[in-house]
């Protein structure tokens, strides 16, 4: 089961990271190409609504794979309460992750749900929406190095 978990939760951070870097990195340059701001933002609005959906999915599978391997790693909800967890480097590798996805999930509700769909008539909201989806891309490539750290015994 651990093995499968953990399957699933690798290929929803790669979709989910992956999808970022390409919005980031191909898409929104390509973009800046357009000479027309209205259809450039057209265009990034589209492509954004559709990786949503997917994006959800992936952080949906995280959420819910991401306790299953820790389950199966021998840190059951329990021991999740015990103080004594996180005065171990796992521990506290673990408390950095679990921190920073706590605020990437928000992070990301908001982005998503909010200031995207606010942007296509603002361009204050269009700037904060590009300066937290950045953000959100940062704090997921932090998560991944907190995973490699856990992966190895913690800090």
């Amino acid at each position: 089961m651990l093995t499968l978990s953990m399957f699933l939760h690798i290929v929803a951070a790669l979709f989910w990271v992956g999808g970022m870097l390409f919005l980031t990195l191909v898409v929104a340059p390509f973009l800046m190409k357009m000479e027309d701001p209205k259809a450039r933002s057209a265009v990034y609005q589209e492509v954004g609504s559709r990786f949503r959906f997917w994006g959800w999915v992936a952080i949906t599978m995280l959420l819910v794979t991401g306790p299953i391997n820790l389950y199966y790693m021998g840190v059951p909800p329990s021991k999740l309460m015990d103080p004594a967890l996180y005065s171990t480097g796992y521990g506290k590798a673990l408390m950095a992750k679990l921190a920073f996805v706590t605020i990437i999930v928000i992070s990301s509700l908001l982005h998503d749900f909010w200031l995207g769909p606010g942007a296509r008539n603002s361009r204050t909201y269009s700037t904060i929406a590009k300066v937290m989806g950045r953000s959100n891309l940062v704090t997921a490539l932090i998560i991944i190095v907190l995973a490699v750290v856990l992966r190895n015994g913690g800090f």
